[in-house]
């Protein structure tokens, strides 16, 4: 956008002002000058006119210095001056714009309001005349993100309307939304995945280093392995090498979506610790404290059976320990049609599922997560009571995204390759950027994208 910076410079062609005189009118620059002077210069309160130009206010030295007023053709800026320029706080109107804020140098610097000539305001803290973060109120409603020099919405942000129960969340560039975003809208279908130019191109996803990856690993990742190694297998330890751990392969289906070479560092790591109320994995401990110990978020996760949820929970909180800094612990729900009819239903099922779930948070201090399939989320989940319905929702995801639920992780192929780790390897993504990722950790696993 276009930045204000304005200099009021005067230039002698006569100067009348008897010795000792304090206030006086004079030729000044093209114009007259009416006020105080210092030695032959303009010094405190004075009034300068010429051709176009009006000021009324402080001066030092011959120049605007202090509070003033200063209008030209259709501008007028009333606020502080620092040697002929506008610094400091100051409102800045003309036919087309109006700005309220601070000022350095000339530009629009530190916390400051904008308004165009179509009513459109954006507010936050400038640099140099530009906004980089702030917020944008329009016709469309209420843009909170980053900005282009144009002031159009470009990098990450969220576009909300209220009256229109409207919601675009994700990355734009010149105003539209474009590459990753999801987008809620009243009477339509859920829209989550590619935006081109502000078209949406479908769930096809981009996989990048901006993202936040993870893994999820179970006593399957220790286990003996045959590998290829050129025209010999041989097999290998079953060890996991924690010191290099890097996602490798993304699964096949994924791999095409790769916007650049693949090698992604783990930010977290879901760790299987129990399930039903007698089996428990030696693995846990040691895999939590080795994942710590290297700055890898841990999570532990519970395979539910089809019996009481209270007994597992309690199961669970025994061989289990959940440290403040951890995520959310995870009851993992992979239960068959039969074993669901066994139970008693699916309102049987998901009072057990509630009970694991109450019971676990009431003792770790942390609400749960959900793992659940996409199959499960449209058979049965939407079936659910509202209460069960809250928890976030870490998903198995190998096909077109569709259900409504309070997404949190996406596990995107159980085929992916991890180096440190032989065999296969789930692979997730974090349903958010970098930044969301660390407000989500720092606010202790409250605050979600």
């Amino acid at each position: 956008m276009k930045c204000w910076r304005f200099y009021i410079i005067v230039c002698f062609s006569f100067v009348v002002c008897f010795c000792g005189c304090q206030e006086s009118e004079m030729p000044f620059g093209k114009g007259i000058y009416t006020g105080q002077l210092k030695n032959n210069l303009p010094e405190g309160f004075g009034r300068y006119q010429a051709d176009g130009i009006y000021y009324e206010g402080e001066w030092k030295n011959g120049l605007p210095h202090g509070f003033g007023t200063y209008c030209h053709l259709d501008s007028c800026f009333a606020g502080q001056f620092e040697k002929g320029v506008w610094t400091g706080s100051g409102r800045l109107t003309t036919d087309s714009m109006t700005y309220e804020g601070f000022w350095k140098d000339g530009f629009f610097n530190g916390e400051g309001y904008y308004t165009d000539f179509s009513g459109t305001s954006w507010s936050g803290v400038w640099e140099n005349g530009k906004l980089n973060y702030g917020v944008r109120i329009d016709s469309s409603g209420i843009y909170t993100g980053s900005f282009n020099d144009s002031l159009d919405p470009s990098g990450f942000g969220k576009l909300a309307d209220l009256e229109k129960l409207f919601f675009y969340e994700g990355n734009w560039h010149e105003g539209k939304p474009h590459q990753f975003g999801l987008q809620v809208e009243t009477g339509k279908n859920l829209r989550i995945g590619y935006w081109k130019h502000g078209a949406f191109l479908g769930e096809k996803m981009a996989y990048n280093s901006s993202r936040v990856y993870g893994i999820d690993i179970s006593r399957y990742q220790h286990k003996a392995q045959w590998i290829k190694r050129g025209r010999r297998r041989i097999r290998t330890s079953g060890a996991i090498n924690w010191n290099k751990l890097q996602i490798t392969h993304l699964g096949t289906a994924n791999n095409k979506n790769a916007v650049e070479n693949i090698g992604f560092p783990i930010s977290f790591c879901f760790i299987k610790s129990t399930q039903g109320v007698r089996i428990y994995s030696n693995y846990y401990a040691q895999d939590a404290k080795n994942a710590r110990s290297r700055g890898i978020k841990v999570g532990a996760y519970h395979f539910f059976s089809p019996m009481k949820g209270k007994p597992q929970a309690d199961w669970f909180l025994k061989k289990t320990t959940i440290l403040k800094e951890d995520l959310p612990p995870v009851l993992d729900v992979e239960l068959s049609s039969s074993q669901i009819a066994k139970m008693g239903g699916e309102s049987v099922m998901f009072r057990e599922m509630q009970a694991w779930l109450t019971e676990v948070e009431r003792a770790t201090g942390k609400k749960p997560i959900l793992y659940v399939s996409q199959r499960f989320i449209e058979k049965y989940l939407r079936h659910a009571p509202q209460k069960l319905l809250s928890y976030s929702v870490w998903i198995a995801r190998y096909g077109e995204y569709r259900p409504y639920v309070k997404l949190l992780f996406w596990q995107l192929s159980p085929f992916g390759r991890v180096e440190g780790i032989n065999g296969n390897v789930d692979i997730d993504v974090f349903n958010g950027n970098q930044e969301q990722f660390d407000r989500y950790v720092s606010s202790n696993y409250t605050i979600q994208p």
